[in-house]
């Protein structure tokens, strides 16, 4: 690995663990945790691809993939069945309540894989 990859990659690590960081702190919202999971998956594919050492290898396979789903609420939900409403907003706020947990995950994970890596190249 080039010291110019070498950097790239840091920066890449840096950047994934600031956007866990943005939606841990606040921003919640679909598109910030849709975001991170594309960028994390991502990264970790480049990792994958681009890094020889099999316990960096083994260590990926520990962050969680973040899969975010969003209910959709149906405007007939709203007129007729009132009571499918609260469901489907239970289920949003469950769906979102893991997804951060697992956003926090692979934050704590990839902060390791930093510094692993900084020991490594």
């Amino acid at each position: 690995m080039t010291q110019n990859e070498s950097k790239l990659l840091f920066r890449s690590l840096t950047d994934v663990q600031a956007q866990a960081e943005r939606i841990l702190s606040g921003d919640k919202s679909h598109e910030a945790i849709r975001n991170f999971a594309g960028y994390s998956l991502e990264l970790k594919r480049y990792i994958a691809k681009n890094v020889e050492d099999e316990h960096i290898k083994h260590y990926l396979t520990q962050i969680p993939d973040v899969k975010h789903s969003r209910v959709e609420i149906k405007l007939w939900q709203f007129l007729i069945l009132f009571p499918i409403l609260w469901y489907s907003l239970y289920k949003n706020y469950m769906a979102k309540k893991k997804s951060v947990d697992e956003v926090r995950l692979a934050r704590d994970k990839y902060a390791g894989l930093e510094i692993m890596l900084r020991g490594i190249i």
